[in-house]
């Protein structure tokens, strides 16, 4: 598997988690939808190896990206909670300039590259990136947490991470 597989394959898999989390809870064979998402999973891994082909992870990526977003809102607006909302914001805010680092960098590279000071935005696409990755996954612990009737609450490590504490229902 070359280097740029080995960044885009985890990457796809995180949104195939997402659906999952997602669509789950309205699923209605149990085995069904993660069985099929291993298998697909495991077939794009393989041929996104083997074949090589960028425009098969921007288009696989985008597609399950965009099969998210309305299951996303849907969840933003029906959480009765600032914190959890907030958290959702972040996801998008830090998706917006992950990926307008990312479009900086395709465009611009040879030419920031030149510059006494780079900007580094392949580097701070990567931050970016890394930091919706943490947002998207707190936000659906959050509302994964809420559907199963686990009482959530975000709190913050150091002030700013946010992160859901659980407490589970006692079972008698």
């Amino acid at each position: 598997m070359g280097v740029q597989q080995s960044d885009e394959t985890p990457m796809f898999w995180e949104m195939l988690l997402y659906l999952y989390v997602l669509y789950s809870p309205d699923w209605h064979y149990r085995s069904t939808m993660p069985t099929f998402l291993f298998i697909y999973a495991a077939g794009f891994a393989v041929a996104h190896s083997l074949l090589r082909v960028n425009a098969l992870f921007m288009v696989q990526y985008i597609l399950v990206f965009l099969l998210c977003i309305p299951r996303m809102y849907k969840y933003y607006i029906h959480s009765k909670f600032a914190s959890a909302k907030r958290i959702a914001k972040l996801c998008v805010i830090s998706l917006f300039l992950g990926s307008l680092c990312w479009f900086v960098d395709r465009i611009f590279c040879k030419k920031l590259s030149s510059w006494y000071i780079n900007p580094q935005a392949h580097a701070l696409w990567h931050l970016f990136m890394g930091l919706n990755s943490y947002f998207a996954n707190t936000f659906l612990m959050f509302c994964r947490a809420e559907q199963l009737g686990w009482n959530p609450r975000v709190h913050h490590l150091f002030g700013f991470f946010p992160y859901v504490k659980i407490e589970k229902p006692k079972i008698q």
